[in-house]
């Protein structure tokens, strides 16, 4: 459609394809719209700071975001009825950890006299289930050293997150079959019972994902301490969902504007979130009741654009659909989140499109997490070979950036 020349007076655009919009921005195809926003109080003023930085480049705004409110997505879960039968405490250090996921795995904590249970399950990229350690080693984000800026993946940081998985890996803590655990076989695993810990997303709590009762047995908490002994958070690229962006030459871009500007204000979040007041939802001394189970097709997920705010407004609405408990979860995943400025802003740059380094990094983490390469010997060579396979000109290009940007960010 964009190669056509034919263009929509606005496209939608996930998270996932930012790369996309930025070379459509690259290629002139898009509105710069930061000359608008001063104009759109809602969208200048509530719309938080952090939220534009993945589509702005050089004082150009490319997009509008939906900024989530649950951005920030991630909880530890413990299995709270086998640290009752174990006699044990919620763990806090990362050896504390590795000493209750071991006794997960070796102490019969179901009871059953099987040696059937584990201390720890994740999926085949670790999301589940390795996240809570790679930020316990500080191994999420960007680090700027030696007047260079560098991906975790190369970091000594990530290097003894490896080690740490392995670890677990060769004392059969973790399934040995997270190789191939998809999200939907991660949510059977789960239904099973056999599993004491892993983290994941706030709304678990809610049950929906899993059999009656089997979120019932897990408690959230926060992740692992980090080396130090200061709190740990998990890192992300983006709390965004999906940007809006108007094509150049869409012809009432100030009317698109005002439109997506009520889409933040106190009526228009309100909207997002409940539908239409008689409707979808009632309300009574402040709090709401939603009149069907069925989501709105117009207000709900990818629709319009957010704000992001988790504030009490926000809470309320959510309580139409949650428990306190489960709103509980997701404050606490916003406590233990943070994110990535220098990721989030880093620009496109279309020449490092042709360098795959995310797969030569994933292949070294499966190998090195699963034993079949040892980190000692072969940490060296993957780091050789990451840089020359592109990552030098990638690290040269961000550190040059981030030399002229990078204290802007802070």
């Amino acid at each position: 459609m964009m190669a056509s020349g034919e263009y929509p007076d606005a496209f939608a655009l996930t998270e996932n394809f930012k790369s996309k919009l930025l070379q459509f921005a690259n290629d002139g195809l898009l509105t710069d719209l930061s000359p608008y926003l001063d104009k759109y109080p809602n969208l200048k003023n509530v719309m938080p700071k952090e939220a534009w930085l993945p589509v702005t480049q050089e004082g150009k705004i490319w997009a509008i975001p939906y900024n989530r409110h649950d951005g920030f997505t991630q909880v530890v879960y413990i299995n709270k009825k086998w640290l009752d039968t174990l006699d044990l405490k919620p763990p806090r250090t990362i050896d504390e950890f590795y000493e209750v996921m071991k006794a997960f795995t070796e102490k019969d904590p179901d009871r059953n006299g099987k040696n059937d249970t584990f201390g720890l399950v994740g999926n085949n990229d670790l999301t589940y289930g390795g996240r809570m350690f790679q930020a316990a080693f500080d191994a999420e984000s960007y680090k700027f050293r030696d007047n260079e800026l560098q991906p975790p993946e190369i970091t000594e940081e990530y290097r003894d997150y490896l080690g740490f998985m392995n670890k677990l890996v060769s004392e059969k803590i973790l399934d040995p079959e997270w190789p191939t655990i998809t999200g939907a076989i991660f949510r059977q695993k789960i239904n099973t019972g056999k599993y004491g810990m892993f983290n994941g997303f706030w709304h678990f709590a809610s049950g929906k994902e899993f059999a009656d009762g089997v979120m019932d047995n897990y408690i959230a908490v926060e992740p692992p301490l980090r080396q130090d002994g200061t709190p740990s958070t998990f890192t992300y690229n983006s709390t965004n969902r999906h940007y809006i962006a108007i094509p150049q030459g869409t012809k009432n871009v100030e009317a698109l504007l005002k439109f997506l500007d009520w889409a933040v204000s106190p009526e228009g979040t309100r909207f997002n979130f409940l539908g239409i007041e008689g409707k979808h939802y009632t309300e009574a001394g402040g709090a709401f009741q939603k009149t069907s189970t069925e989501r709105a097709a117009l207000h709900w997920a990818f629709s319009l654009v957010k704000h992001g705010l988790l504030n009490d407004e926000v809470k309320a609405y959510m309580k139409t659909e949650y428990k306190d408990a489960v709103i509980d979860n997701l404050t606490l995943a916003t406590s233990v989140g943070t994110l990535d400025k220098v990721a989030a802003a880093l620009p496109y740059y279309p020449e490092l499109a042709a360098y795959n380094l995310p797969k030569i990094a994933q292949e070294y983490t499966a190998k090195t997490i699963l034993g079949n390469e040892k980190i000692d010997t072969s940490w060296n060579d993957y780091v050789k070979k990451y840089r020359s396979s592109g990552g030098d000109k990638a690290i040269k290009q961000w550190s040059d950036w981030y030399a002229k940007e990078g204290s802007k960010l802070n």
